[in-house]
């Protein structure tokens, strides 16, 4: 099924039809079910008749047929596009906010005050510096005893 091609309401049907065609293949009842994803039997009955969800319904359905690891091509697909965001030299790059303070006159923002570093990476190779110089790292040490 193309669901670019679908409407809404369409592709929660077929969601929902994949989801009672997946717990009869288990062999699960709805009871059954509905204890594994930590919902009533109302909800699951509700999902295969086709009705909407809420998303922590859709994911405590899943853990409860042992699908929750489907959910990893989708976050997979966006942590790969903002990576080939990162190391591609024709990405475009989000324009950088900065705010004039009140009572600043034009130009007046665009000065370092003191000498100090900006926070705005220049390029792409700074950033990883600059990340590592502002973030901290507490130790953990374990109580000495006594």
């Amino acid at each position: 099924m193309k669901f670019n091609t679908v409407s809404d309401s369409e592709i929660i049907s077929e969601l929902c039809r994949r989801i009672k065609e997946t717990r009869i293949a288990m062999r699960l009842s709805q009871i059954e079910l509905a204890e594994r994803a930590q919902v009533g039997i109302a909800t699951i009955k509700r999902v295969e008749m086709g009705e909407a969800v809420t998303l922590s319904t859709l994911i405590g359905i899943l853990r409860g047929l042992d699908r929750l690891h489907q959910l990893e091509g989708i976050l997979f697909d966006s942590e790969v596009r903002a990576f080939n965001a990162q190391i591609t030299p024709d990405a475009e790059k989000a324009p950088v906010r900065i705010r004039k303070k009140s009572g600043e006159s034009e130009g007046e923002g665009d000065k370092n005050p003191a000498g100090l570093e900006s926070n705005v990476p220049q390029d792409d190779s700074n950033w990883y510096t600059l990340a590592a110089k502002s973030n901290v790292v507490w130790p953990w040490f374990k109580p000495e005893k006594k």
